[in-house]
């Protein structure tokens, strides 16, 4: 994940800020979960906005120690009971999970709108390229396997496993589709596989 260290840092930081600020500012101000919220700079952004905001996160050991407003939860994300929030933030998190678990948190979010932040697979340059795979499909989604670091010696966003699924792009948009969302997606993307993308529950008929 970017930091906010250096120019090109710097920048990253302020558009994902820009891209989650006029995502949320599409909603009126409700309750909101922040799923693998890490440092919880976007939960406290949303707590700014006047938002009611619970965080989890399953290490918790990044929270901060002085901030009241925010609910801060210890917790997997592949168990927490999601009904009862008016938005879902998955900032940074969705391509640490297997496929499965992508699909499962999908299926008990379905209804709720999801602003998330996530890498996919396409054919532009990325750091990480040595830990992708080439093209894979399970269960009708094609995408690349990222090989998580060793978490006995990093800190890594994913959290007992040892391999992610970055689907492509088509892909997430159909794995979304088939969970009842529509997509938008922000440009320009803030680094060459990874941008916002803003779910919104299909409106039926």
């Amino acid at each position: 994940m970017a930091t906010a260290q250096g120019g090109a840092d710097e920048s990253t930081r302020s558009l994902r800020f820009t891209w989650f600020n006029q995502m949320l500012g599409r909603f009126p101000v409700g309750s909101l979960i922040d799923l693998g919220s890490g440092h919880g700079m976007f939960a406290r952004a949303a707590a700014d906005a006047g938002w009611r905001v619970t965080a989890l996160d399953a290490r918790g050991d990044r929270y901060p120690d002085d901030e009241p407003r925010v609910e801060w939860k210890v917790g997997d994300v592949r168990d927490v009971d999601l009904r009862g929030f008016d938005v879902i933030a998955c900032l940074g998190l969705f391509y640490h999970l297997t496929l499965d678990d992508q699909l499962d948190l999908l299926a008990r979010a379905s209804g709720t709108p999801i602003i998330l932040d996530t890498h996919v697979a396409n054919d532009r340059p990325v750091p990480m390229k040595r830990s992708l795979s080439e093209l894979v499909t399970l269960q009708g989604y094609t995408g690349k396997l990222y090989r998580e670091p060793d978490q006995a010696t990093n800190s890594p966003a994913s959290f007992g496993n040892d391999h992610s699924f970055w689907p492509r792009t088509r892909d997430l948009y159909m794995m979304l589709g088939a969970h009842g969302y529509d997509v938008l997606t922000a440009t320009p993307w803030y680094l060459p596989s990874r941008t916002f993308f803003l779910c919104l529950p299909q409106l039926d008929g």
